[in-house]
């Protein structure tokens, strides 16, 4: 307890470092990007391609509702050079995605001197627009001090003063609202580049490597596409949003035994553990896939089942990604808030008072009611059911 709240203190303290650096220095600031805006214009008089820097430092799922932004940025902006800064761990997301022009890991520039590393770059880069996605602090200085002149930022009202003051040095402001699908407030932000109408439709692409090992690991246990793959996660980066490991063996077990399906666990290597318990449990035999894939790979895999079944987390929206319908063990979650899941999709919630209690930019990782009755009372029967209709719905489609 000590150590968490001793990196809360010094990550309030570095926050509020760069305020004062920033506020101190914004004249200097403005006067460089002022003259940048006057070369920069000269330069596309001669029909230079605009350059456009996009940072999304979210999760899995952020990442990959942003894929419809990058589609609708090349739409609008053909011949533009399209850079996005991320997380190492969610490159697989974009990795084969031929929109994004280059890609920079936020990972590889940590501390005060790699911070000023990365601005060297960004400045050297002389990027036209910047659209930070989160409501957070980097995103808001990293724009500001590369001297890029157009910048884009997400606001939150409830979320701290300092960041609220670094918003300020944004162009454009756009307060994400309560309620809102996460991908439709994305796309809302490209309205300040004049882009209209866009298409909430995401992308996953898959490359030929990823698709040959998602055949091989099918092929090695005997599976193939006449067989019902149902592929389950049983894990999410918040526990307060994961059901309870026996209910997910009793409802694998019923689909072997009454749609003979075959189940495979999707998770990392760091979902093992559970996912044993969990087989352990059952009466039949299930497949485990946790730790064989990374993040590109999945993708193939996942888009060979017929039905992806899950707790509230990224692998389930890479599933609707690439068309694979899904079942959302939503528990906590504010449903309307989650990244716009497709038509074949089922989000399992129960009526209860206190519910949601987690919502975008705001997630609690412990039931403060103190009975998690959004989760204990989603029987196995609601998602048998959830799967039933959708494989049926599928199977009448095809």
């Amino acid at each position: 307890m000590k150590i968490s709240i001793a990196n809360k203190i010094n990550a309030y303290l570095n926050t509020f470092f760069w305020l004062f650096l920033t506020y101190l220095s914004a004249p200097y600031f403005y006067l460089r990007i002022y003259l940048r805006t006057l070369r920069r214009g000269s330069e596309q008089s001669r029909n230079a391609p605009l350059k456009i820097l996009v940072i999304q430092i979210g999760k899995i799922g952020d990442l990959v509702s942003t894929t419809s932004v990058f589609r609708e940025i090349k739409r609008k902006f053909p011949s533009s050079h399209l850079t996005v800064i991320i997380l190492s761990k969610t490159e697989g997301i974009i990795k084969n995605n031929p929109r994004v022009d280059e890609i920079i890991f936020i990972t590889d520039y940590i501390g005060i001197s790699g911070k000023l590393r990365l601005l060297n770059k960004l400045r050297k880069e002389k990027y036209d627009w910047a659209i930070n996605f989160l409501p957070d602090s980097f995103g808001d200085i990293i724009s500001f001090w590369s001297f890029i002149p157009r910048r884009i930022t997400t606001t939150y009202r409830y979320l701290g003063e300092i960041i609220k003051l670094l918003s300020v040095f944004n162009n454009y402001r756009l307060e994400y609202k309560r309620h809102t699908p996460l991908t439709k407030h994305y796309l809302s932000l490209l309205k300040f580049m004049g882009i209209k109408d866009p298409s909430e439709e995401k992308e996953l692409f898959i490359g030929p490597g990823e698709e040959a090992k998602a055949l091989d690991f099918l092929n090695e246990r005997n599976l193939s596409a006449d067989n019902l793959l149902i592929g389950i996660g049983v894990a999410a980066g918040v526990k307060l949003k994961e059901w309870a490991l026996d209910k997910f063996a009793a409802l694998a077990d019923r689909l072997i035994k009454e749609k003979n399906a075959k189940i495979i666990f999707i998770g990392s290597a760091d979902d093992r553990v559970l996912v044993e318990q969990v087989q352990k449990m059952m009466q039949n035999n299930s497949i485990s896939a946790c730790g064989l894939f990374g993040l590109s790979d999945v993708s193939a895999l996942l888009k060979k089942l017929k039905l992806f079944i899950s707790v509230d987390t990224g692998p389930l929206y890479m599933a609707d990604a690439v068309g694979v319908p899904v079942v959302d063990i939503a528990g906590p979650a504010n449903f309307n808030e989650l990244y716009s899941l497709g038509k074949r999709s089922k989000i399992i919630q129960k009526k209860i008072y206190c519910v949601p209690c987690s919502h975008m930019f705001y997630a609690p990782r412990v039931c403060k009611e103190g009975h998690l009755r959004c989760l204990k009372e989603i029987t196995t029967e609601d998602v048998f059911n959830a799967a039933i209709t959708l494989i049926d719905e599928n199977t009448n489609n095809l």
